[in-house]
């Protein structure tokens, strides 16, 4: 009964853990809602320049190339207290690094896994 009771309570551990860095997952409506209320929210771009330049990007993005050797460097640069919403391609990356900015100690992390890709194919607006 102690084992059980020991192990129970490390599950829990591990899944409240896990809970503080999950974060909120937005589709492309929420991302340019949110991006049009709040001017102070912070529009990631963690796909490489090639596919910025193949594409373009999301009006007001900042492109940090997630596979970059200083990556977290930058990261480590950025405004914490801001809210940040992070995207690639596909949403391989963005999860990724929202997982990373949480590490880092950033306040509010949003991820918008659908990416470029869902962006392009909704007809939302892009910018070169």
């Amino acid at each position: 009964m102690r084992i059980f009771l020991i192990f129970t309570m490390l599950l829990l551990g591990f899944a409240c853990t896990e809970s503080t860095q999950a974060q909120s997952k937005l589709n492309a409506d929420q991302v340019e809602n949110m991006v049009k209320a709040n001017k102070s929210v912070f529009l990631l771009d963690v796909r490489t320049p090639g596919e910025v330049q193949n594409t373009g990007k999301i009006e007001g993005a900042v492109n940090i190339n997630f596979n970059s050797p200083d990556f977290q460097a930058q990261l480590a640069n950025l405004d914490k207290e801001k809210p940040v919403i992070v995207y690639c391609a596909a949403g391989g990356r963005s999860p990724r690094a929202a997982a990373q900015m949480a590490k880092l100690g950033f306040k509010t992390v949003y991820d918008y896994p659908g990416g470029m890709n869902d962006w392009l194919a909704k007809g939302k607006k892009t910018v070169r």
